[in-house]
């Protein structure tokens, strides 16, 4: 039986979590969300924060597209887009490469040097890592932060009467790619959205003390509004005509015959974040001066995920990127 035939990515993860299931006073949470939260202290200090991601050449950037500097840039920012659906701040990464024999140095020069780029911008420091050589460039970053306690937002604390949230426009890394691998040169939006996103840490701190549940877009909305449900033990409604898409990938979803809907619910690497809200809490966020979409709601339907269209109709919500699919 190949990983495909189970359902993919998220069914693996499944069964790994049931055989490595640990019953740890230390551990706050484990797998299943953006990132591990571990207490090294009795509260009110902060928990450890603790996530990865692993890149491949040809699967998550091709350099015939990106510069060394895009890949390492974008590498740093899917990690600390993790941290920042926690509620977190970025302190400290380990950076493991896999690279070909004929690589060459300066190459890996400046992909550290993008690295470096988005770690400054976070004030997270690069503490070292690991090298060795293989058939495929494969970078892997593992990532460690904080997050006070008050201020953690998991995937399961979404609740019924809550309103759902993203902070920016979407599809638009995927329609940037769809572009590429058409064979047309996006806009220099749409290739900065992919090849150099930036993950939202910057309202990250002001979301997290309102917020309930939180999570960010890589794999696309409709993915992350499921994983929101399936942990917080809820259903959700999602109204299409609210969720923010920017002209210029609409205009690309008309250039090659593909509704842009599905660049924003299936295609990924946004990295905005979706959280839920109480409608309490709400005007003090808007208050605050965070640009955020209001874009559905929680409700009390567990498991039954929703979009709503213009008629009203309503649909299963399906999308997300499935790594095995």
């Amino acid at each position: 039986m190949k990983i495909k035939d189970i359902g993919g990515e998220f069914a693996l993860i499944d069964r790994l979590a049931d055989l490595v299931a640990l019953n740890h006073a230390q551990v706050v949470q484990g797998i299943g969300d953006d990132a591990a939260v571990i207490r090294t202290a009795p509260e009110p200090a902060p928990y450890l924060l603790v996530t990865t991601d692993l890149l491949v050449e040809g699967r998550h950037f091709k350099s015939t597209w990106a510069s060394a500097h895009q890949i390492g840039f974008k590498a740093s920012e899917c990690n600390v887009s993790d941290i920042a659906a926690m509620g977190g701040t970025a302190q400290w990464m380990f950076v493991s490469l896999a690279l070909p024999e004929d690589t060459e140095v300066t190459w890996v020069e400046k992909l550290y040097q993008g690295i470096m780029a988005s770690c400054r911008q976070h004030g997270t420091a690069l503490l070292g890592g690991d090298t060795t050589q293989g058939p495929t460039t494969t970078i892997n970053i593992a990532l460690l932060g904080s997050v006070l306690p008050v201020h953690l937002c998991l995937r399961s604390q979404a609740r019924p009467g809550d309103r759902l949230m993203v902070t920016g426009c979407l599809g638009g890394s995927a329609a940037g790619l769809a572009l590429l691998i058409s064979g047309r040169k996006p806009s220099d939006y749409l290739l900065k959205k992919h090849l150099e996103p930036r993950c939202r840490m910057d309202v990250a701190g002001l979301i997290a003390p309102l917020a309930n549940a939180m999570i960010d877009i890589s794999d696309g909305l409709g993915a992350e509004v499921h994983h929101i449900c399936t942990q917080s033990k809820v259903g959700a409604e999602i109204d299409a005509k609210k969720v923010p898409l920017q002209d210029e990938v609409i205009q690309a979803g008309r250039m090659i015959g593909v509704d842009p809907m599905q660049w924003a619910l299936g295609g990924g690497e946004d990295f905005e974040l979706l959280f839920s809200i109480s409608p309490q809490n709400l005007p003090t966020l808007l208050q605050s001066g965070v640009d955020c979409y209001e874009i559905g709601r929680v409700t009390n339907q567990a498991g039954r995920a929703l979009l709503i269209d213009a008629d009203g109709h309503a649909t299963p919500l399906t999308g997300g990127y499935n790594h095995f699919g």
